[in-house]
């Protein structure tokens, strides 16, 4: 019997800053229970410190998976500034460093501990082994420190839309859907992908919810003097937005209890691995570093070549 279309919901849980976020978070969290749907959140360190002083948001998260989305997001240096060296090791012992950190919003320094290990604090009872890179811009030494700290699966790649497995990583596809604007054109395309493909990630940001832009624009040009807050949406805009991803939710949850899907936040390990011969891997690269070309007007000089090396690639040193 062939297994059911499996759904992932998935959530960015990122903005230390905006107040509003953490509403957007409650609100979603009220949501899944309301409709008995499972989610997995991909929270920051920071993020995670700031939630620790809500213990109601607590309580629900612990009823869903807990990922990793990095220490600082977008504080610089970034992920891709402070692994883009010659050395692949050297990069890979920065990385190790910093995720085990708490990282100054305003100045990027290392001070004290934090990043996964607070994570992990902070959700004792779960297994911190899935992680989403910022802007799913990922670096391969990056992946390989992360590895090292217990992370087993990843959903950044653009790899392929199947599950695939390479040095101690199953790689999720990438997300069908990567935020909402409850779009008619946005249930088509979750919905042809679900009832089509064996995976389908769905990746909502909560503060895009409640604010008109992402709150790390001011990191774009370099970290900012002071933190400041997005732009608040209008209060129509911020119903029609959740009263369209509840829809959303609503007819999730239907289809699940007909059998034809499955929403689910288990992680499973495929040993099916990636083949070389079967991939575009320049293609990969390039929406790797995308998020860091797109926003941050960063040109990557070595983690072209840390990413051959990484897939046992030619030409890689």
């Amino acid at each position: 019997m062939r297994s059911l279309n499996k759904v992932f919901l998935t959530f960015d849980v990122e903005d230390f800053i905006n107040p509003d976020s953490i509403k957007a978070l409650d609100t979603i969290l009220t949501l899944l229970k309301k409709h008995e749907l499972k989610a997995l959140f991909f929270i920051t360190g920071h993020m995670a410190e700031r939630l620790s002083n809500f213990p109601d948001i607590m309580d629900m998260l612990k009823t869903h998976e807990i990922g990793y989305h990095s220490s600082s997001h977008s504080v610089r240096p970034a992920i891709f500034e402070y692994t883009d060296i010659p050395n692949y090791e050297e990069a890979r012992e920065i990385s190790f460093k910093r995720e085990t950190s708490y990282i100054n919003p305003l100045t990027g320094e290392i001070e004290g501990k934090g990043g996964i290990e607070y994570l992990k604090e902070l959700f004792p009872s779960k297994k911190i082994i899935a992680y989403r890179a910022p802007g799913c811009c990922w670096s391969a030494p990056h992946l390989e420190a992360l590895r090292e700290l217990g992370i087993q699966f990843d959903f950044s790649s653009n790899i392929s839309p199947k599950p695939l497995y390479h040095k101690g990583i199953t790689f999720y596809p990438y997300p069908t859907l990567g935020d909402w604007s409850g779009s008619r054109t946005e249930y088509l395309i979750v919905f042809r992908s679900i009832l089509t493909r064996q995976h389908t990630i769905i990746d909502v940001h909560p503060n895009h919810l409640v604010y008109e832009n992402m709150w790390d624009y001011i990191y774009y040009h370099g970290n900012p003097k002071e933190l400041h807050q997005a732009t608040p949406r209008n209060p129509k805009a911020i119903r029609f937005l959740f009263n369209s991803f509840e829809l959303l939710l609503r007819q999730l949850h239907t289809f699940q209890n007909l059998k034809l899907i499955e929403v689910t936040s288990n992680l499973a390990k495929y040993e099916k691995n990636v083949n070389k011969e079967q991939i575009d891997f320049e293609k990969v690269y390039e929406n790797s570093v995308l998020w860091a070309k797109r926003y941050f007007k960063y040109e990557p000089k070595f983690l072209h070549q840390h990413f051959l090396k990484f897939f046992d690639l030619p030409n890689a040193y």
